[in-house]
């Protein structure tokens, strides 16, 4: 079960996980202007990319480096934008690395996509609606009024989810309810 406690932070199956944004927001605090996260693509075809990410010191020494893969044909959303997933990925495994992860070393963005890839297709759950396919229509939508008329219509469309991917859901809503007020 998964359930956010607190901006930023997921419980699921009774750990606590970070996201990556949390992750990002405090190492910006933390080192302001001094520090900086450097990406680049280590690696990348028709079927997978690798990404890797470095936090640089003030001096510019590398002093936490994060990689990351991603495979393109693994989701909808990973057909167009694997690149991206997989850079936020990487940054967050530098960040844990730094020691920004909080009690576990991998993100709730990556535990939530673990969870999902190893349990039963989303595809045959949903009516035709995946994780992937919701996090892009999200990730489209600029307001809270339009964000909430999508999860009524979404909660129409869902076949038989299961309480872990409600919750999932759940948080991934109100994830883009905050983004949007910050925005």
């Amino acid at each position: 079960m998964s359930a956010q406690n607190k901006e930023g932070i997921v419980n699921i199956h009774g750990k606590e996980y970070k996201t990556v944004a949390l992750r990002v927001d405090e190492f910006r605090k933390k080192y302001e202007d001094e520090w900086a996260i450097i990406t680049k693509v280590a690696y990348r075809d028709d079927k997978i990319v690798v990404m890797e990410a470095d936090i640089l010191n003030k001096e510019d020494r590398v002093i936490a480096t994060g990689f990351a893969e991603e495979l393109r044909d693994a989701s909808m959303i990973n057909r167009t934008s694997a690149l991206e997933n997989c850079e936020t990925s990487a940054i967050g495994r530098a960040l844990a690395n730094l020691g920004f992860g909080g009690g576990e070393y991998a993100s709730a963005d990556e535990v939530a996509n673990a969870i999902v890839q190893q349990g039963e297709p989303v595809r045959k759950n949903y009516g035709g609606v995946s994780f992937d396919d919701i996090r892009a229509d999200l990730d489209a939508i600029d307001d809270e009024g339009s964000v909430r008329e999508y999860a009524v219509e979404l909660k129409r469309r869902l076949t038989n989810p299961t309480e872990k991917q409600l919750a999932i859901i759940k948080k991934m809503i109100a994830d883009r309810l905050t983004a949007i007020k910050g925005e």
